[in-house]
């Protein structure tokens, strides 16, 4: 089967739906052939939105045989949205939380009016169907696939000059120190912030948070924006694209609460993959304190089972879609969103009982490998659900 997949979502850019896309991709791949228009962070986004009409048409001339159009997020659907009417080659869409809850009238119209023109559209977790049918999605339409964990990676062994090594390079002492790591884009749902200012200062001095977190490229034009944007219809800007500003935020908390040498911003490791699993590998703790933001959604959750899969016990807030991917006390325990103190509490016994965190990590590892669905899987049920629809005509 010939597939024809769209993104704005994809490596180098970090995050679970650029997870997703990318393995999709790759395991699509070894039985189907995919014809991928995508953006990968290198020209303007906007301009591959003002473009990428024209070259799906240009793909779709070419290659005849091109069975069906797949679109990775809802933003990207809303932009295809004159495909439905270009071609008769039917088309998909992944919904993954944001991409329905996303505040504007004009959104929210769209998509009881043309979203549910896509052949199928697919969800990562229950309360993202859910969300889908409060929105007016048909319940016909919808499809419930819910994201994967890598199960059969090569895995490394420990570094035990890792601290040392690490430290070298962020200039730091971490001997003897309890690493606390999050990963994922710097936007406020997830909570890096949040977690900065109102969990970090009641915990121990010997414990080290590091956020790996990407320098957001635009930061300045975005900044430039703000000033002169009132403030919810700029809110509004940076949901829909994603703008990953929160970066500030964090490095302002650090100096003004005086926190250097203890929270660490680490943007310069987001373009390695291997990088970033082996900072997470040998990290005490992984911690995903998302907090609810109106208008914003976390669909699934999709880095705590990849922290869980390295043997790093993780710990996630109970919000959004996060519990369709931790199940609390199988692959890692759920503490209240927005909750400082219970934050506080639970890293603060793990500190305390070194033995039982290494028992729990290793139980839930186990659990997430054995358990958890792999991305061949995934990508198989993808194409079970493309290989359903008739040919075009």
């Amino acid at each position: 089967m010939e597939i024809l997949v769209i993104s704005h979502k994809y490596p180098p850019s970090i995050g679970g739906m650029q997870t997703h896309c990318f393995k999709l991709i790759q395991e699509l791949e070894k039985n189907h052939t995919i014809h991928p228009v995508i953006w990968k962070s290198n020209y303007p986004r906007g301009l591959f939105f003002l473009t990428v009409i024209f070259r799906v048409l240009i793909r779709l001339k070419r290659n005849p045989q091109i069975k069906c159009i797949y679109v990775n997020d809802g933003l990207m659907a809303l932009i295809c949205t004159p495909l439905l009417f270009l071609t008769s080659v039917p088309m998909y869409v992944t919904i993954h939380g944001l991409d329905v809850t996303f505040p504007s009238k004009f959104y929210q119209g769209w998509i009881r009016k043309y979203l549910n023109q896509y052949h199928k559209i697919i969800t990562v977790s229950g309360p993202t169907t859910d969300l889908c049918l409060k929105k007016g999605v048909k319940p016909e339409k919808l499809t419930l696939i819910e994201n994967a964990v890598d199960i059969n990676f090569q895995e490394e062994p420990e570094n035990p000059n890792f601290r040392s090594e690490f430290g070298h390079e962020i200039g730091a002492n971490l001997e003897g120190k309890f690493l606390i790591c999050s990963l994922g884009r710097a936007i406020p749902r997830k909570g890096f912030n949040w977690f900065t200012r109102n969990v970090y200062p009641s915990l121990p001095e010997n414990a080290v948070y590091l956020v790996i977190a990407r320098k957001f490229p635009q930061e300045k034009l975005f900044r430039w924006i703000q000033r002169l944007t009132p403030g919810r219809l700029f809110e509004k800007i940076r949901l829909l694209v994603g703008a990953e500003i929160d970066d500030t935020a964090v490095n302002d908390s650090i100096r003004e609460m005086k926190l250097e040498g203890r929270v660490f911003y680490l943007s310069q490791f987001t373009h390695s993959r291997a990088k970033i699993f082996e900072i997470i590998k040998h990290c005490d703790l992984f911690v995903m304190p998302n907090i609810e933001v109106p208008g914003d959604y976390e669909g699934f959750g999709l880095v705590a089972l990849e922290a869980a899969s390295q043997g790093t016990l993780t710990l996630a807030a109970n919000v959004d879609g996060i519990p369709s991917a931790v199940k609390n006390g199988i692959n890692g325990y759920l503490i209240e969103g927005g909750n400082a103190s219970e934050w506080s509490l639970k890293i603060r016994y793990f500190m305390d009982h070194p033995e039982e965190l290494k028992a729990s990590a290793q139980e839930f590892k186990t659990n997430t490998m054995t358990k958890g669905r792999s991305w061949d899987t995934m990508a198989r049920r993808y194409a079970e659900v493309f290989s359903e629809t008739p040919e075009p005509n």
